[in-house]
């Protein structure tokens, strides 16, 4: 049933004024809570279509405050990254001036490295909020051990005893020296000539000892019959196809000399469809260098094996008269760290017999090829004493120090239980690795990035397994694990081989400055990146306050532009209410 509302004359208008005055009522409390407030409203509905432009600047705002608490927690660990670098570099700088100065004291120069060493040591495993700087991506464990930790064996677990550097020094030691004369033998086929021949094995010409790099020079009645080497590298094969995570380590022999080491993952080579294609990839990849070594885990079950194709150097020096006295030979060797020594034996009419320079002139042409047989035996062993195991030295405290946890990259040991000492071509289990941190090929600054703004990143992570960290290391190492203290020649020579070695191994200080200034340039780029981001939160701050907040002035005029219409408005009504005939007929 409808019901038809009923309708007086002036209800409409009296409905509107209420209406009305309800609205200005209204309108008044908002201007005077922006009054108060400053504000335009309480609410993102209240500022009507510039909503949207609010909540914009808000996200921008609160984006630009994580931006800044990213980089002002991370300025003072990259600081502290560049200081240890600093002391570091500042430790080589200091090594390097013992070695270069010819009246050092050698135990002095040795204290020097092994207090360098542990500076070195303690600077990598600098911590910042609880984190490790120099573990990449692992922070939560110290990245390097200490000295003692690493150059002595660990025999905590006597199951399982892990070798140390001083161990791995030794080993190499004598698997370069062989006999004692760096795997060159010397014989007498004939009464007058002295042969001369490097290792029947490839894989010992390849890896340990001398080589003989050139024909012998020669004053006198001395006939040289040089046969060059041919060198035989060894040829790779993959039990499996690697996978781009696989890691295993390759080191060639350089045809300009020397070796390097490579360490490779599956994702390097061209082709990993089948195992002999990788295999293939490999050697294209090391292209004129010849493998010498190889090293994995397993998978991939990387080996490599020489076919003994190539050929090995040898010299005979035939004596076809007697020689005059100070007629000299002079021998060139070839060392697998890329340098080389000469021998230079002399005639003299007298000579020691235990002398390693000079050989006595007999009475007949074969006496003197005798003497000049013993002679050269004794120089070889002489060297093989010295500067082939300062060579051996170095070279195993960089094998140690390339050593690492990820599979297949544990440092290089030798195997000695066949007729030739050889590298074991599995990762050792049996060794201290002086690294625990983060073990990966990729960028050692990718590991720790500070988001500095929206389109902005400063990469700052760092490992102490960095090329120029493990090379001061490696030095410092060296030196240590060296005792100079014998006073024979050849303790003194040794000492003064490896001294010199260590002269040219130790970075240059520009290299280790470099990586400490490469921080100190990250922390700069941060300060940039936090004023940038100060100057955008003042220009986005105003646009936001232009937004939501209203002047002033501006409100009170609108307030007292209601206030008097209200007033206006009320008075009206009041006298409306006061309106009857009587009044009106007045």
């Amino acid at each position: 049933m409808n019901t038809i509302t009923s309708f007086a004359a002036g209800h409409f208008t009296a409905d509107r004024n209420t209406y009305d005055l309800l609205a200005l009522t209204a309108q008044m409390r908002t201007l005077a809570s922006q009054l108060s407030t400053r504000r335009v409203g309480e609410t993102y509905g209240d500022l009507g279509i510039g909503r949207s432009a609010s909540l914009a600047a808000r996200a921008q705002l609160a984006g630009l405050a994580g931006y800044d608490m990213a980089i002002d927690g991370s300025r003072p660990r990259v600081e502290l990254t560049s200081l240890s670098l600093a002391q570091i570099a500042k430790s080589a700088a200091t090594l390097g001036g013992g070695l270069t100065n010819p009246s050092a004291d050698n135990l002095g120069t040795r204290e020097i490295a092994k207090a360098g060493l542990e500076r070195t040591l303690a600077a990598l495993n600098q911590t910042f909020n609880g984190q490790y700087l120099f573990g990449g991506r692992e922070s939560r464990v110290p990245p390097v051990l200490t000295a003692n930790a690493f150059l002595e064996d660990d025999v905590t677990d006597a199951t399982r005893p892990l070798a140390g550097l001083r161990t791995m020094v030794a080993e190499q030691i004598r698997a370069d020296q062989g006999s004692g004369t760096g795997h060159l033998s010397v014989s007498t086929p004939s009464p007058t000539r002295v042969l001369v021949e490097e290792s029947s094995d490839a894989g010992v010409r390849a890896n340990f000892g001398f080589n003989i790099s050139g024909k012998p020079t020669a004053t006198g009645p001395f006939v040289i019959n040089y046969t060059p080497g041919i060198a035989d590298g060894a040829a790779p094969r993959f039990a499996q196809a690697p996978l781009a995570t696989d890691r295993f380590r390759v080191v060639v022999n350089q045809a300009s000399g020397g070796q390097k080491t490579y360490d490779l993952s599956g994702a390097d080579l061209a082709d990993v469809s089948s195992p002999a294609k990788a295999a293939a990839s490999l050697v294209t990849l090391v292209g004129d260098g010849k493998i010498a070594s190889v090293q994995s885990g397993t998978p991939p079950g990387l080996t490599a094996s020489f076919a003994n194709a190539g050929t090995r150097a040898s010299f005979d020096i035939d004596v076809t008269a007697l020689p005059k006295e100070g007629d000299r030979l002079s021998i060139r060797l070839s060392l697998h760290d890329g340098t080389t020594t000469t021998l230079t034996l002399r005639a003299q009419s007298e000579a020691d017999p235990q002398s390693t320079t000079s050989f006595a002139i007999g009475t007949t042409a074969s006496e003197t090829a005798r003497n000049l047989s013993a002679t050269l035996q004794r120089a070889l062993g002489r060297a093989a004493g010295t500067d082939l195991a300062a060579s051996a030295t170095l070279r195993a405290t960089q094998d140690f120090f390339a050593g690492s946890t990820a599979p297949g990259l544990a440092p290089r040991r030798i195997d000695f239980t066949g007729p030739a000492p050889t590298y074991f071509q599995s990762a050792s289990a049996s060794t201290v690795i002086w690294y625990k941190g983060e073990a990966s090929p990729s960028d050692p600054r990718s590991s720790f990035v500070v988001r500095a703004g929206a389109t902005r990143t400063v990469a700052v992570g760092a490992r102490a397994d960095e090329a120029p960290l493990r090379g001061a290391l490696s030095v410092f190492a060296a030196l240590a694990v060296t005792d100079p203290s014998a006073t024979t020649p050849e303790a003194t020579e040794r000492w003064k081989a490896l001294v010199t070695r260590s002269r040219s191994q130790l970075p240059p200080g520009e290299t280790l400055d470099a990586l400490s200034n490469e921080f100190a340039l990250a922390s700069g780029a941060l300060a940039d990146a936090k004023t940038q981001n100060t100057s955008a939160r003042a220009i986005i701050q105003t646009h936001l306050d232009q937004l939501e907040t209203i002047p002033t002035e501006e409100v009170m005029v609108k307030l007292l532009d209601v206030q008097a219409r209200l007033q206006a408005s009320y008075q009206v009504t009041a006298t409306l209410s006061k309106l009857s005939l009587v009044n009106y007929l007045r």
